[in-house]
């Protein structure tokens, strides 16, 4: 038994070290945040429509302009996964809620099982902590959440648009950000789950 952010008894294994406590991972996973959430970006804005909504993504507009908003979905499980462009949220009732930075991915327990109140601004977060040790394996079981639907979300794409039309949108990216470019976003998001 592991006890989690709210103090409750969570029951996880894993045998695997979190990524976070390994800077050559961390490196890793942080890239890989940056990039992923760019293709999002680009599927909201894709010629084939709002694809984030097509796949089941419930969108809430900010207060004053719906050019600012927030992707959410409900998981199963009873997990909630809210995507903004400046990171992701991951929640469970029964574990608590975790959020991870677009640039530097190491997950952030939050006071909240939810993304209320929602953060429009990354200066809008709430106070968030570091995960403790004894934390580990229920931090764990919320990131590995996310990289499952991370990639459940890539094989979706590239089995309705083909490998091209995510390759374009890296080519894009890697133009931008003059970054290095994790090509196969699947096998890339499997090397850290």
């Amino acid at each position: 038994m592991t006890l989690n952010a709210a103090g409750s008894n969570v029951s996880v294994s894993t045998d695997a070290r979190p990524f976070w406590k390994d800077s050559e991972k961390l490196t890793y996973a942080s890239e890989l945040s940056h990039q992923q959430l760019y293709v999002l970006g680009r599927d909201i804005e894709s010629k084939h429509g709002n694809l984030l909504m097509q796949y089941g993504a419930r969108k809430t507009c900010a207060p004053a302009s719906c050019a600012v908003s927030l992707y959410s979905f409900r998981l199963a499980g009873g997990y909630r996964l809210a995507l903004r462009g400046f990171g992701v949220f991951i929640g469970s009732n029964r574990i608590g809620g975790l959020f991870m930075h677009r640039y530097k991915i190491e997950p952030r327990w939050m006071p909240n099982a939810r993304f209320e109140p929602i953060a429009w601004l990354p200066n809008q977060m709430p106070r968030t902590r570091k995960v403790r040790t004894w934390e580990s394996e229920a931090a764990m079981e919320l990131v590995s959440q996310v990289f499952n639907f991370v990639q459940n979300y890539e094989s979706w794409i590239r089995d309705q648009f083909g490998k091209h039309y995510r390759i374009g949108q890296l080519a894009a990216f890697q133009r931008l950000e003059n970054n290095m470019v994790h090509w196969d976003t699947l096998q890339a998001w499997d090397t850290l789950c």
